[in-house]
């Protein structure tokens, strides 16, 4: 793939991708910023344990993970990726006898390919769209050692990584942007873009969110007024959906019920709080508010939970909306499968609901429709 033809200027990408990011880039500043608050030591301990999290959450551990740890966080990291440096990369990744849920190449990366890999380190640009033409360069190339097997890669996303992290971005948790068969090169780019846009912002928002062990909780305030009318759009939305989601449910059982509820951090009855919020919550003891869409089929319950919060110790204004689901039966209580609190729609301090609404009710009805189908085949 030429890629002086790709380029990483974003200027030549679809608005959606270029407002992806600009979300970025602002999310970025308030993390920069808010990163100061706290002591680097502590700061680069809790980035470790979030991105071997991540990791972890993938399917990878022992020593794969390990490597991965070193190359995205620690002095790996601070590196210039040459042609020399991707081979070594790739002669880790090759020479490691359990990949986990990823392939290697049968044939190893040789300094023959290590620069088609190690150039596109240098075409000027956004980092994140510089990152996602490693990406593609690297798969290509990975794929191509590999006989052109399609499968989950290492490589692509310990190089685009270290992309970003030479640019001072938070490690970038794993990210396998789905093949996107049939599109252009140019099409290609822009999906790969989005999804690390995504990815990115997910790792801002999970260091935002940390704080020290120990730290005391802010003390109340009055709900800021972006909060008050973020969940009360979600809460009414959710009301508008009870009615037409009952008629689907009462077809398939006449004595189906649909139950939505809604309470906040500052309850004074812990017994009403769905247990789900608590994993939906990425600052410990920050402000969190919860609406829930509680649909029942028999013996079957499933929880939906939209928790909107605060993001951030001190305060930073930047919210997230996340959803949670959880299905429970007589054989016990199991997550709903499509849904994840790995998707989520972040709220910046300059915006209106109206600005982010389209995102909020797009991931709403997606959990929605996962939830439905999860019921169907209970």
């Amino acid at each position: 793939m030429d890629t002086l033809r790709l380029s990483a200027d974003p200027g030549r990408l679809p608005d959606r991708v270029r407002e992806e990011l600009t979300d970025v880039d602002r999310l970025r500043r308030i993390w920069a910023e808010h990163r100061q608050a706290w002591p680097r030591e502590e700061r680069e301990t809790a980035r470790r344990d979030l991105i071997r999290t991540r990791i972890r959450e993938a399917g990878v551990d022992g020593a794969l993970a390990d490597l991965l740890v070193s190359a995205t966080v620690d002095g790996m990291a601070g590196r210039a990726l040459t042609r020399e440096y991707a081979a070594e990369l790739a002669e880790l990744v090759h020479s490691l006898p359990d990949p986990g849920p990823f392939r290697a190449p049968r044939n190893p990366l040789t300094l023959e390919y290590a620069h088609l890999v190690a150039d596109p380190a240098a075409v000027p640009g956004h980092p994140l769209v510089r990152a996602a033409v490693i990406y593609i360069e690297t798969l290509a190339i990975v794929t191509e050692l590999d006989e052109g097997r399609e499968a989950p890669r290492l490589l692509p996303w310990v190089t685009a990584a270290l992309v970003l992290r030479r640019s001072d971005f938070p490690p970038l948790p794993p990210t396998h942007p789905p093949a996107h068969t049939g599109l252009s090169p140019g099409e290609r780019l822009a999906e790969t873009v989005s999804a690390m846009a995504r990815a990115v912002m997910a790792a801002l928002r999970d260091e935002l969110g940390w704080t020290p062990p120990g730290a005391p909780p802010p003390p109340r305030g009055p709900v800021p007024p972006l909060a008050a009318v973020t969940r009360r759009r979600i809460l009414d939305y959710l009301r508008s959906r009870r009615e037409p989601v009952g008629l689907i449910l009462r077809a398939l059982d006449p004595g189906a019920r649909v139950l939505v509820r809604s309470g906040g951090f500052d309850d004074t009855e812990e017994g009403d709080r769905p247990s789900e919020t608590g994993r939906a919550v990425l600052t410990p003891g920050a402000a969190h508010w919860w609406s829930t869409l509680e649909l029942a089929v028999g013996e079957a319950v499933l929880t939906l939970t939209v928790v909107t919060q605060e993001i951030g110790r001190p305060r930073t204004g930047v919210l997230a909306v996340i959803v949670d689901g959880r299905l429970t039966t007589a054989e016990g209580a199991r997550d709903v499968p499509g849904v994840s609190i790995a998707d989520s729609v972040t709220v910046m301090p300059t915006d209106c609901v109206d600005d982010r609404w389209p995102q909020i009710r797009d991931l709403v009805d997606e959990a929605v429709s996962q939830a439905m189908g999860a019921l169907t085949r209970v």
